[in-house]
């Protein structure tokens, strides 16, 4: 267990752990006027007109200023995020940040069609909780210490309390639809949604032997030798 906060910090598994010291980095240089939130937020304007191709990644990385909203989310995101990354993902740490990169893809894409939303760090924070709920769709969770519900509905609490206080929907809506999608691709359909080899190697390669593989995964076979040849 750890007694230090460095201690904890360096046990936390490394998608979680620097998810949160973006979102926390981010939240710092906004807060000290170092970087104004219009340079980070999602602006498809920007991005196909000035190729400020960062915000792609910003956005999911400011859970806004330092406040009450914020150590919630970032609660969520430890708490989640860890149990998902070692369990669902054990020793899987790229797959998981391809992961966040489908589900981040197909948020991004639905802000372009549907709604405009210039930061989807809540809709991402609702991925982790829709996958983690799905992976531990039995277990009992107390809401604030107010009363218990089956995991499976803890998403969907979430929206009702946010809506009881008077916020949107929204963003947990379109983080449980590309969390969904994941599940659904991967868990009912059977789809291996694989990290590119790349990724694995970099990420995974001190938890386990990477096989001799071409870029995107695939095995890559040696020349070998013909059959009765000297």
């Amino acid at each position: 267990m750890a007694t230090s906060p460095e201690e904890w910090y360096r046990s936390l598994p490394p998608i979680t752990r620097g998810y949160m010291t973006a979102s926390f980095a981010a939240t710092v240089l906004t807060q000290m006027e170092f970087i104004s939130p219009y340079l980070i937020h999602l602006d498809f304007d920007a991005l196909t007109g000035k190729f400020e191709l960062w915000r792609l990644v910003t956005n999911f990385c400011f859970f806004g200023k330092f406040g009450l909203p914020f150590v919630f989310s970032m609660f969520f995101l430890v708490r989640y995020g860890k149990e998902l990354e070692t369990k669902r993902f054990e020793g899987r740490a790229a797959d998981l940040l391809w992961c966040l990169v489908i589900t981040g893809a197909i948020q991004v894409v639905v802000a372009f069609l549907l709604i405009e939303m210039p930061f989807l760090s809540q809709s991402m924070l609702s991925v982790f909780v829709y996958l983690w709920a799905r992976e531990y769709a039995e277990q009992v969770v107390s809401v604030f210490g107010l009363f218990n519900v089956q995991a499976f509905y803890f998403p969907w609490v979430l929206v009702a309390i946010r809506v009881l206080m008077g916020g949107s929907p929204m963003p947990d809506l379109v983080g449980i639809f590309a969390g969904h999608v994941y599940y659904f691709a991967e868990d009912v359909q059977g789809v291996r949604l694989k990290a590119p080899a790349f990724l694995s190697d970099a990420l995974d390669s001190g938890t386990r032997q990477v096989p001799n593989r071409n870029f995107m995964g695939g095995h890559q076979w040696g020349g070998g030798q013909r059959l009765g040849r000297d």
